[in-house]
């Protein structure tokens, strides 16, 4: 601290006095600059230790300079913002050389005063010390300022009158003349040495300082104006001060300022302003007047600082407010359409908490309880339906996805059957809520019904003309035996009778097996053999296959375990998986029937379970079809229902088992029917 106070104080008194006591008029034109700003000046070493305070910062904050000499900025205030943001400060200046922002300063009688700060690290060439150059700009403080200067000014020409009528009445007490003399030239001295100081703290100020006469021509150019506009103080000095706006000029704006100033107050304002490589720059301008020692106004000094950054952030946050509204208004707009689409869907949903009340719920919930959309929010879950509640409350207790088919009936009296997906969703805090979806499989199941019913009754009609054939060839046997007997003599009778008998016990037993293949079920599930029940179809098919050419090869695993099911729908099954072989050879090929025993599916979802495998040498299924030939009513076939595999994978699925198809194109196809083994069979 006393090696920055010394430093300071020697580098005030380096500038020595001219002979004669007066001030040269390029130093009197920095000090009236200077005074004319009227800006409080601050400097400080690196930890912020106040080592001068001008007068302007007395004016501005209420301390004087030597009760601020030695104390430490930070101190000024004791609330822990002003530090904080004072301690960053000082870190900044020392770090980057320079630091420009806005402060909010305590003054001494605790009024508050926002000024605008630039600092500067500033080094001083003799000594080699660093010091912390602060100007603060207020201008609210403008006049006060300029009032405190005329006064002191007026107080020094008295001073000096005083001096010479004591030097012109007191000519015997030269000592005395003397000791004031040399107190006057140690002022002036000091006048200069400050003079000097500020000089070199405009240099060190980042805003553009520029200084007319009342011509309005520059006197004064600093360094960085020079920076900010590009042109050098030899090319501006004399140069009319209204060539630095750019054209179009604002002559309303421009009279406005000549008016406020001629009033002697502070103007300013933004101006769009033009440097030497023809380039525009928005400003914020401070300009206020100059006075001479005789109070006269001689000019002009104004403060430039480049808006262009700011009004780039400017901009760029009225963007980003702009592209916030339009994000605003899209997410009203999405959860509008999610309402409406949430509202119109056929599927019922709710939303419940986790104490099993419903939050929130579609149309389609509140239709299928036959209650007003409003009423559901708040009540439990269980007493809108009781049978979905444990459904409910497995969700919420395990946090996983529970599903389950039951059947309601509706306060209307009507019974509907449905399908309950309870989905677990968690909150940002962990609280759980479960999304409900029901779905009403009535009329679903209902067609699937029919649509059953149809492909059985249209697999009865293929399987009806196949016995209409076979039963045909023996019929005219028969009727070609009895013309004979009729018209041949008794001695062949008991031979032809004996054929016609022969033929009659065919019909028989292709009727016999017919009824054994295709008898009406009532419903019940017995234990089935698929060896045997492979054999009977193709003795039923045996005809058509030869017919067309097809050769069967037999790969049956002996002592097939028995499967739990209905007859004739895995008959059903069998029956449309052959006839599809036949249609896919229709010149003729090998129709490859195997079962065997597997301990567990390759996908580990069934165990113990009988296959019955389906492969004949057609042309195959190309890949992109192979899932798609299970989808109802989709067919390659050109007089095809579309519904053969569709009800075949439909009760393969009914009996806990599985059916798929694998196929290369070009290699024929083999249908795969995977049926669980019973711990009966």
């Amino acid at each position: 601290m006393v090696y920055h106070v010394i430093s300071m104080t020697h580098m005030l008194q380096h500038v020595s006095a001219p002979a004669d006591y007066c001030v040269p008029d390029q130093l009197h034109t920095h000090i009236t600059l200077i005074e004319a700003i009227g800006q409080p000046l601050v400097i400080t070493d690196r930890s912020g230790i106040i080592v001068y305070w001008n007068g302007a910062a007395e004016t501005a904050f209420g301390w004087r300079w030597d009760e601020m000499i030695g104390r430490s900025v930070v101190s000024l205030s004791d609330r822990p913002s002003w530090r904080r943001r004072l301690s960053r400060a000082l870190d900044a200046v020392v770090r980057t050389g320079q630091w420009h922002g806005e402060l909010l300063v305590e003054r001494r009688d605790g009024t508050k005063a926002a000024v605008l700060v630039n600092a500067r690290l500033w080094r001083s060439e003799p000594e080699d010390a660093e010091f912390i150059i602060g100007i603060a700009t207020d201008l609210s403080q403008q006049k006060r300022i300029e009032a405190r200067l005329r006064r002191r000014l007026a107080v020094q020409r008295q001073q000096t009158a005083e001096l010479h009528q004591r030097l012109k009445q007191q000519l015997t007490d030269v000592r005395l003349a003397n000791h004031m003399l040399s107190k006057e030239i140690a002022e002036r001295i000091s006048a200069e040495q400050k003079l000097r100081f500020h000089a070199t703290l405009l240099a060190a100020v980042s805003q553009a300082v520029i200084a007319t006469n009342l011509s309005r021509e520059i006197i004064y150019w600093s360094r960085s104006a020079e920076r900010i506009f590009g042109w050098s103080e030899a090319e501006m000095i004399g140069r009319h001060v209204y060539d630095l706006v750019a054209e179009p000029k604002d002559d309303a704006l421009i009279a406005e300022m000549r008016a406020t100033i001629a009033a002697g107050r502070t103007w300013e304002g933004e101006l769009t302003l033009v440097r030497r490589d023809g380039t525009t720059f928005p400003a914020f301008v401070t300009v206020a007047a100059i006075y001479d020692e005789q109070q006269r106004r001689s000019g002009a000094i104004g403060i430039v600082s480049d808006m262009t950054e700011r009004k780039r952030d400017r901009q760029a946050l009225a963007d980003a407010n702009a592209r916030l509204q339009e994000m605003n208004a899209d997410l009203r707009l999405s959860r509008d359409l999610l309402h409406t689409i949430v509202d119109n869907l056929d599927d019922a949903l709710a939303l419940i908490d986790d104490h099993g009340s419903i939050q929130a719920a579609n149309r389609q919930f509140a239709r299928l309880f036959d209650m007003p959309p409003d009423a559901l929010p708040g009540k439990p879950c269980s007493e809108i339906c009781p049978a979905i509640a444990p459904i409910v409350s497995r969700t919420l207790s395990s946090g996983l996805k529970a599903s389950g088919r039951v059947q309601v009936q509706r306060p209307s009296g009507a019974t509907v059957i449905l399908d309950i997906h309870s989905i677990p969703l968690s909150d940002a805090d962990e609280s759980r809520r479960v999304v409900l979806r029901l779905v009403d499989v009535t009329e679903r199941l209902q067609l699937e019904a029919i649509m059953r019913q149809n492909e059985r009754l249209a697999t009865s009609s293929r399987l009806a003309a196949i016995v209409a054939h076979e039963i045909n060839t023996p019929l005219q046997s028969i009727q070609n035996y009895l013309y004979l007997l009729h018209s041949q003599g008794s001695e062949q009778s008991s031979e032809f009778l004996s054929l016609v008998s022969d033929e009659i016990c065919r019909v028989s037993g292709l009727l016999r097996r017919l009824l054994d293949l295709h008898r009406p079920s009532d419903g019940s599930t017995e234990l089935i053999d698929c060896n045997t029940l492979i054999e009977r179809v193709l003795l039923l098919l045996s005809s058509t296959l030869a017919s067309n050419g097809i050769r069967v090869e037999l790969s049956l695993a002996p002592h097939l375990p028995r499967v739990s099911g209905q007859r004739d729908a895995l008959t059903q099954v069998l029956l449309n998986l052959l006839m599809n072989a036949v249609d896919a050879m229709p010149y003729g090929g090998v129709l490859r029937l195997t079962t065997r025993f597997v301990g567990e599916t390759a996908n580990r979802s069934l165990a113990s379970c009988v296959q019955v495998i389906v492969e004949d040498t057609g042309p195959g299924i190309p890949a992109d079809l192979q899932e798609r030939i299970f989808d109802p009513f989709f067919t390659t076939k050109p007089h095809g229902s579309g519904l053969g595999l569709a009800v075949s994978r439909q009760i393969v699925e009914q009996h806990g088992g599985t059916l798929c198809v694998q196929s290369i194109p070009g290699n024929g196809a083999a249908f795969i029917v995977t049926l669980p083994v019973t711990d009966e069979a």
